[in-house]
Order: structure tokens, then sequence, then C-alpha cells
């Protein structure tokens, strides 16, 4: 591939749309991707082995969400409007960093596989030697969107599927049973994505700069990880709770059901994803910022209500075809997982404005109320009644932080843009 154009984003109607349709495809290529790979693995493996999956899954995800905070919020909110050139170094300075958050969570990770149950230790293993590239495939995905050159995102994206798809392929036709294989195959693909990223970016990652990278976009960085921290452990330690109350089977439905609704994960990210650099670079005047919030939460609330209409009315063939033996506890949660994805829909046009304005403290108030909800009553919900409890906890929690959610929002319309250095 040659090397990138150090040119600004077109402005304009059709190059906003233009970026936005990318920002899309990106968003469709990554999520069908972890989709089929859910898929394939319920069919091929025991309800136990998936759960172990869905919890190396669940690890991934988390490490990835706190090295968000001061890798890819840093570039979002504050590098979005940069000069190109400086764009490339930032994107390196910040593809380091993510390299050692993914080394020390992915030590820890090892670490904890060798103390747990001999099920569970062979999927921690795997994904803790890969978490590093793993990080980092996401950290150039954020850098390619935020800079206005989403395809080069949708590139990255597309080399990791099918990678991961031609070795999946392999151990289909090996008949593997068991969820090692496909998680070396999917995070292995990963690193492959990872140096392909590097060549996209015309840097490699640079590792001599993370300690002045953490230290000079700590007003960013501090807060965007504990926003992180707070939700995204609570919603992993929630998980945990109830593999341990309910049975590491209702993880299995509850992550299960969270692939059905993968669709709105593809509308729900992307649409956060564009509309945030791209607030960043016009700053719009404040009743602008208003209609973008209501805008934003109205499309995913009723694109969250359609498809989750579409997936009741599946029929069981259907369902037993896409998940096997997990379709069962799926479904029971599935009402109660379709009204949180609402929920959270009408939430993201007001996080999105208030971290565009660099008001990510707010986020992080939202979520200090959200996490410790989830995290009790998904543990109480999954005591009484399995996984459809554990989810009827999830919409309770939603639903009381979403009055509070839309106060702050206004808060932070009202105030404006934090002013943040842009020093590199």
């Amino acid at each position: 591939m040659s090397e990138p154009t150090l040119t600004r984003p077109r402005s304009g109607r059709r190059a906003l749309r233009d970026r936005g349709l990318w920002v899309v495809a990106d968003q469709a290529v990554s999520s069908l991707a972890n989709a089929g790979l859910t898929f394939v693995i319920a069919r091929m493996v025991s309800e136990a082995e998936f759960g172990a999956f869905a919890l190396a899954f669940s690890v991934y995800s988390f490490v990835v969400a706190v090295a968000q905070g001061p890798c890819g919020q840093v570039l979002v909110i504050r590098y979005s409007g940069a000069e190109p050139g400086r764009q490339i170094r930032t994107a390196a300075a910040a593809g380091g960093v993510s390299v050692l958050i993914g080394a020390v969570a992915g030590l820890l990770t090892i670490g904890a596989g060798l103390l747990v149950y001999p099920s569970l230790r062979g999927v921690l293993l795997a994904v803790g030697i890969l978490l590093p590239a793993l990080v980092l495939q996401d950290t150039w995905r954020t850098a390619f969107v935020s800079r206005g050159t989403p395809q080069a995102a949708f590139v990255n994206d597309l080399v990791w599927t099918l990678l991961q798809a031609v070795a999946v392929g392999a151990l289909l036709l090996l008949g593997a049973d068991r969820a090692v294989p496909f998680v070396l195959a999917w995070a292995g693909a990963a690193l492959a994505a990872a140096v392909f990223g590097a060549r996209q970016n015309g840097e490699a990652p640079t590792y001599r700069t993370a300690n002045r990278w953490l230290r000079d976009h700590t007003d960013v960085s501090l807060p965007s990880t504990l926003n992180g921290l707070v939700i995204l452990g609570a919603v992993q330690l929630a998980f945990v709770l109830i593999a341990v109350l309910g049975g590491v089977d209702a993880v299995g439905a509850l992550r299960a059901a969270q692939t059905l609704l993968g669709p709105l994960n593809i509308v729900g990210f992307a649409v956060a994803s564009f509309v945030i650099p791209e607030l960043v670079r016009r700053n719009p005047p404040k009743r602008q910022l208003v209609q973008v919030g209501l805008a934003v939460s109205g499309v995913l609330v009723a694109v969250d209500a359609f498809w989750g209409g579409v997936l009741l009315l599946l029929p069981d063939s259907v369902g037993e075809a896409l998940l096997g033996a997990t379709w069962t506890s799926a479904r029971d949660a599935l009402p109660a997982m379709i009204v949180f994805a609402c929920l959270t829909g009408a939430s993201v046009g007001a996080t999105a404005v208030m971290r565009a304005l660099n008001r990510v403290s707010y986020s992080v108030w939202i979520n200090a109320l959200l996490g410790p909800l989830i995290l009790a009553l998904s543990a109480i919900g999954a005591q009484r009644a399995g996984a459809p409890g554990a989810a009827l906890g999830f919409v309770l929690a939603a639903a009381l932080v979403l009055p509070p959610c839309w106060l702050l929002f206004a808060r932070a319309v009202r105030l404006g843009r934090r002013d943040v250095a842009t020093a590199a």
C-alpha cells in the first residue's frame, strides 16, 4: 500500500456522507466478523466451552475499552482537527501506549489463567498472549476514523476479517470442537492486521514517548479511562457474578443474545465514531448540538426497536440454525436485552455530544451511577431467574440512569467545549 496522503478531510455534504458510509461499512465488517465467529463457536462447541469463549471475549472488550481512554479518545477529542502530519505522529505515539497497555493486561490475564479452573485456563492464556495486538489494532482503527479517513479503518478490519475467516475455515475442516483454537485464530488474525495498520499509518508505534504522552494528556485520558473502568468493570464483574449465581450457561445465553443484537452495535458505534470527530472539527453552535444529540438518540431508539421486533419474530428453527443449543436460553433473555439496547441508544446522542465538548467527566458521573446499578441488579436477577433475570437487571439500571444523563447533556451544551492544549 502507498504512503498515506497528507491532506485534510474534504468538506461539504458529499464528503460528509462518504465518510459516514465508510464508518458504517467499517463497523459492519468488524461487528459481523465477531458475530460470525460467535455463531460458529456456538454451533461447534458445548455450552460450557461457549461460556469460556464469552469470558475471553469479555476480557478483550474490557481491555480495549480501557485503552481507548489514553489512546483512542485522546486522538478523537484532541487531534481530530490537527494537521495531517501531526495526526500520523500522534497515532504512532498512541499506538505505542496501546501496545504497552495490552502487554500489562496480557500478563495479568495470563496470571489469572494459571490460577483459575482448567476449563478456563486455555482461553485466558490465548487471549492474554495476543492482547497487545488486539489493543493496537483497535487504536489504528480509531486513529483512521478520527483523522477523517475511515476507509483505511475499513480496509484494516477487512484484512482482519479475511484472515480470520481463512483460519476458522481451516479449523472447521479439522473438526475443532474447543474454544481455544478459535480464539487463537481470531486474535492471531488481529496481530497481522495490527502490523498492516502500521504500514497504513505511515509510522510504526513509538514507545519512547509513552511517558510524555500519558503526562501531557491526563485531562482527557484520566476521565476517559475511569469511564471505561467504571462501566465495563461493572459489566464484566457482573458477568462473573452471573456465572457464579446463574451458571456459566447464563453468561453464554446473555452473550448469544448480545450477538443477535450485533447489527445494533454496528449502527450505534458507527454513529458515535462518526459524530464525535465531526463535531470536534466543525465546532457547531449550541442549538445544532442539541439537534444532533436528539437526532442521534431518536434514530438509534427507532432502529433498536425495529431490529428487536424482527428478532422476536424469529422462528425457533432459524434461532437454532444460528446459535445451536444456546438458542433456547438466549431466546428467554432476548426481550429484556432488546429493551436494554433501546435505553442505551437513547443515551448515545447525549454522551456523544458531551465527549465532543470534552466533558468526558460527565460520562464518568453517569457511569459511576450505572455501573453499581448494573452490578447489583443483574446479580440479584441472575440469582432469582438466571439469564432472563440478569437481563432485566440491566434494563432497570439503564432506565434509572437515563434522566440524569440528559440533564448533564443540557449542562454540557450550556457550558460549551472545554478548551485543551494541543501539544503532541
